[in-house]
């Protein structure tokens, strides 16, 4: 967003340097602006480093869907967790445990992009969400990451989003999505050993949570959480 702003005023930033990461397919879910059925398809990364998406290294290439260049910049991510009970998995807590310490410990291990991508995944909007019945929607529990566009001069605005996902539970409100908007899952260990974001193939079953929100209100149980690691990330003067 600061980089259009930017451009605007007439401002000129030094273009960042990509690590281009080589190119995986998987399996998405697209909620297209038209009102069609949302539906899953498959989705090939592309590798960045000059959006909110950062900290993930490569991501969906969704150009194609949003037509603009400008709607590609202006795009934005939040993150839901499917569970099968009201913790958090511990392969999610084991990360946040190294992170925080790497924290603790960052003049010495960290420079300013892994300060940086840090910030940007733990002070990302999160929901989470208890799946009721998680026995039937196995292979669905996990993590998501919801990417779309809020370029509203370029793309008509999609009011086809589940309401349980366009909820921001912390503020209260709804966020606002323009064009297609995207559903991606993230393996359970989420970074492969190369350093970027490992993601894997949406299960069938999840569109099944796409379809009706009178249902999906009794099936995902909202779970409110007091983040202390976001908090602490947060208040952490590093800029």
């Amino acid at each position: 967003m600061f980089a259009s702003i930017w451009s605007f005023l007439g401002w000129k930033e030094e273009e960042p340097v990509i690590q281009n990461y080589p190119p995986v397919t998987i399996v998405g879910v697209r909620i297209p602006a038209d009102g069609t059925p949302a539906h899953l398809l498959p989705l090939t990364t592309t590798s960045v480093s000059s959006a909110t998406d950062n900290f993930l290294l490569h991501v969906p290439d969704l150009r194609s869907y949003w037509i603009s260049e400008q709607a590609w910049r202006l795009r934005d991510l939040h993150r839901f967790d499917l569970q099968k009970d009201g913790c958090v998995p511990l392969s999610q807590h084991r990360q946040q445990t190294d992170d925080l310490k790497s924290l603790i410990r960052m003049g010495q291990c960290l420079n300013r992009e892994q300060i940086l991508h840090l910030r940007q995944r733990y002070l990302l909007p999160q929901q989470r969400f208890f799946v009721q019945q998680h026995n039937t929607y196995h292979y669905c529990l996990g993590t998501y990451y919801v990417f779309y566009s809020f370029a509203v001069d370029d793309l008509p605005i999609n009011k086809f989003v589940p309401r349980w996902i366009e909820e921001d539970i912390d503020a209260h409100s709804s966020l606002c999505y323009f064009g297609d908007v995207f559903v991606v899952k993230i393996s359970p260990d989420e970074v492969g050993q190369d350093g970027r974001a490992a993601y894997e193939d949406v299960d069938p079953l999840f569109l099944d949570f796409l379809v009706d929100d009178a249902a999906c209100s009794k099936t995902l149980i909202p779970l409110l959480h007091q983040r202390e690691e976001q908090k602490m990330i947060g208040s952490l003067n590093i800029f």
